[in-house]
């Protein structure tokens, strides 16, 4: 379903302590199964404070503007170039405390599809053969709180999601096939990375998911201020590394320098406004944190070999 404005949190909490028994959600809509539904929530705020939602596996992201979302492991600060995933039943907090209001698009993935969708993904195909009906709980996906950039399919991907439930005539089952391909382009995504990072070199695996949680400490703060100098001292600092250690560890973790993954996002985040947006070039360079256009022309056309109009639809 999806609803354009926060829930009460009162209401909201007493239905997660009960299992979302009520025959009926929001918007006096059936629910077929205990636990969580499936809900889109779109809606815009300047100020809420959301805090200890046991919620289900949910992906946070926001169309314009910035908000926090912490849970017990700490908080991560998102703008419109990131997603957060939290997981089934951690205790989270939603903030937004800004001047303009921020557009959240929020996925939270209802119990039972959860359920059925992790069957699914996480087991190969002779397993699904031999066990169509799982007899067992599913296992289902752990991620560590971080922000995740927001790649072009992704946005397409959501973007699909959002217009199958704005339109009144979408079938149930339009919608849950763009709702698996979002999960399982997250769930891929993660799977990706975490295989990647098993290239960091370390004797034990504790002092690996270490280096890895605070490593990502500073990937957060580029998303947040790719548009801001940052100098490597101070992504260093925000890792608590050494400039030397964070540098090296950094390179190895993500295939390239700091520097170049800050430029690489700064020359995605221009794509991005060029294919769906009119701005200025100059506006576009002043909002990445390039001086002027020529310099984001020469960037583009030295990356990609266009130029800026190439990307204009």
């Amino acid at each position: 379903m999806l609803i354009s404005k926060f829930p009460n949190i009162h209401w909201l909490k007493r239905q997660i302590h009960h299992q979302f028994q009520a025959p009926k959600g929001s918007k006096d809509v059936n629910l077929p199964f205990l636990g969580w539904p499936t809900v889109l929530l779109n809606t815009s705020a300047t100020q809420a404070v959301r805090e200890d939602i046991e919620g289900p596996f949910s992906i946070f992201m926001n169309q314009k503007g910035s908000s926090t979302v912490g849970t017990q492991q700490r908080q991560v600060t998102i703008k419109n170039n990131a997603y957060v995933v939290t997981n089934n039943k951690e205790v989270y907090d939603l903030i937004i405390n800004n001047s303009c209001p921020t557009e959240v698009f929020n996925i939270h993935f209802g119990t039972q599809f959860l359920k059925d969708a992790s069957y699914c993904l996480l087991h190969n195909q002779t397993n699904l053969l031999d066990n169509p009906f799982p007899s067992t709980p599913s296992i289902l996906p752990q991620f560590g709180l971080k922000a995740t950039w927001r790649s072009a399919t992704f946005n397409q991907l959501t973007k699909q999601l959002m217009l199958l439930h704005k339109r009144p005539d979408s079938s149930a089952e339009a919608k849950e096939m763009a709702l698996l391909a979002v999960f399982e382009y997250v769930l891929l995504t993660e799977q990706k990375e975490i295989a990647h990072l098993q290239q960091l070199s370390s004797l034990k695996n504790s002092t690996k998911k270490e280096l890895v949680k605070r490593l990502h400490l500073a990937v957060d703060y580029i998303y947040a201020y790719y548009a801001q100098p940052i100098k490597l001292e101070e992504l260093a600092q925000i890792s608590c590394l050494s400039k030397y250690h964070f540098l090296r560890s950094f390179k190895q973790a993500f295939g390239i320098a700091p520097y170049q993954f800050i430029k690489r996002i700064r020359m995605q985040q221009a794509i991005h406004l060029l294919e769906n947006s009119s701005i200025s070039i100059q506006e576009i360079a002043f909002t990445i944190g390039i001086e002027n256009a020529s310099s984001l022309s020469r960037m583009l056309f030295q990356q990609t070999g266009k130029y800026p109009s190439s990307y204009r639809k």
